[in-house]
């Protein structure tokens, strides 16, 4: 039985469930677990088996807790109804007993009843206040409304059952040319018919087809036609006819560019049968490539790639690189050398030759790459690719190795000139330099003095054999 008082709340409560809590407050006061209804979306559950109640014995509020297995799931609504039933059990006798207790308890009843019909009616479809005292919102009776739907009266406002439309249907008829365009909708039997009036051989009658039609076949009569938006191509190809050339003429400096989308931007070149074809495509993205590739000037010629076989006639490089293994045949048997900076030679052309045997001459003989590289915390890789003669003077104890040798099947020769600090300092040598009975020699102690010491590898690096050629050379 209710002690307390009955606040003015609205008896009901919501929630957006999280898919982990399981118990949602509600704030309205009740006498029983009976009178609370919960809801999950639509779905109505039933205590005990989805859900329990617990009340606080002082306000008559509390909350309900989700029974195992029926936590709502994430975004659902959870809503708290009051579902005090409609009836009392206390009886009130002539010259009987009037008790405090259940006088209360209806009375509580009674405001929990008056104000759940309020929440009810709150969302109901109701008149407006400043509708007129004569509105009448009843509904058309259950024969007159089956199959229709509800609509209202276009003078009175009066709720009114009306066709309800099912389906549609479109009567297309001509106007005479320069005519306007006509338009109406009926509806019967659930049908809705447009009855469209549409001037003879156009759009209207004024635009690219004007009135005096033509339609699309006759958009040559447009002499500057201007699209409105992208053209979608549908599937199909422009096509010239007579031989006649496509022209893509930008205006001004204004360009034809190829835009990529998932892909690259890319140009198909076909044969003449159309059964394969040649790709011309840009940089991907991830290169930030913006350049200009310009074609060669002169006759008509065949570009070279770096994949394609090609010969080349009359060409002049500039500062080449023979990165590869390069052949002197009988009918090539001469290389000259036209860059004087790069030779640092007086004369205008050197020559190197091969007789018919292959064996190679230098008319005005030849130099050797020379570099005097330097350790570094106690450590010094020699790059042989860098030169093949190398002079170091000692600033510390440190240990020498020798890094990109030709590959294996190659020959890679060096000298190596040591120079003794006036500290005496000392080498240790990486464990693939190999020496004579594997003992690596002795250095000279003195200040300035010099050893010299030659090598070459055969096996791309595995093995360096080396030899002193002299020490205290100084």
């Amino acid at each position: 039985m209710a002690t307390f008082a009955i606040s003015a709340v609205t008896r009901k409560a919501q929630a957006t469930a999280n898919g982990s809590t399981t118990q949602f407050a509600f704030s309205f006061s009740v006498n029983t677990e009976a009178d609370v209804a919960v809801f999950v979306g639509t779905t109505l559950k039933t205590i005990s088996t989805h859900y329990t109640v617990s009340i606080t014995s002082s306000t008559g509020a509390g909350s309900i807790t989700f029974t195992s297995g029926n936590t709502p799931t994430n975004g659902q609504i959870v809503t708290i109804m009051s579902k005090t039933a409609l009836a009392r059990s206390s009886v009130y006798t002539s010259g009987g007993t009037i008790n405090a207790t259940s006088l209360e308890t209806d009375f509580d009843t009674n405001m929990m009843l008056f104000q759940q019909q309020d929440e009810r009616l709150d969302r109901t479809l109701i008149a407006p206040v400043d509708d007129a005292t004569s509105i009448d919102m009843t509904l058309p009776n259950k024969d007159a409304r089956k199959g229709k739907s509800l609509g209202f009266d276009g003078t009175s406002g009066n709720p009114t059952a009306i066709e309800q439309v099912t389906g549609a249907a479109v009567n297309v008829s001509t106007v005479s040319a320069g005519g306007s365009a006509t338009a109406s909708v009926s509806v019967s039997g659930g049908t809705a018919t447009f009855a469209l009036g549409i001037p003879t051989g156009a759009t209207g009658a004024t635009g690219a087809t004007g009135a005096a039609g033509g339609g699309m076949a006759n958009l040559v009569s447009d002499t500057t036609p201007q699209l409105g938006g992208n053209l979608d191509m549908n599937g199909k190809d422009i096509v010239t006819t007579s031989n006649a050339t496509l022209d893509l003429a930008p205006h001004g400096t204004g360009t034809v560019v190829v835009r990529g989308n998932t892909n690259s931007g890319t140009i198909v070149f076909n044969c003449e049968d159309n059964s394969h074809g040649q790709t011309v495509k840009a940089q991907p993205h991830s290169a930030s490539v913006t350049n200009t590739m310009l074609l060669p000037a002169g006759a008509s010629s065949t570009l070279v790639s770096l994949v394609s076989t090609d010969t080349l006639t009359n060409k002049t490089l500039t500062s080449p690189k023979i990165n590869e293994d390069v052949a002197v045949t009988s009918t090539a048997t001469e290389l000259n050398y036209l860059d004087i900076t790069t030779l640092g030679l007086s004369q205008a052309s050197k020559a190197v030759t091969a007789d018919a045997n292959g064996v190679i001459t230098l008319d005005n003989g030849f130099s050797e790459e020379y570099a005097e590289p330097t350790s570094s915390s106690n450590a010094m890789a020699i790059d042989l690719r860098t030169a093949n003669n190398f002079s170091h003077t000692l600033t510390e104890n440190t240990t020498i190795s020798f890094a990109n040798p030709a590959a294996s099947g190659k020959v890679s020769a060096f000298t190596l000139k040591v120079v003794q600090a006036s500290s005496a300092k000392t080498i240790t040598w990486h464990s693939s330099i190999k020496w004579a009975g594997d003992t690596a020699p002795t250095l000279s102690t003195g200040n300035g003095e010099v050893d010299v010491f030659t090598g070459y590898t055969v096996d791309g690096g595995t093995n360096y054999y080396m030899f002193t050629a002299g020490q205290v050379m100084s």
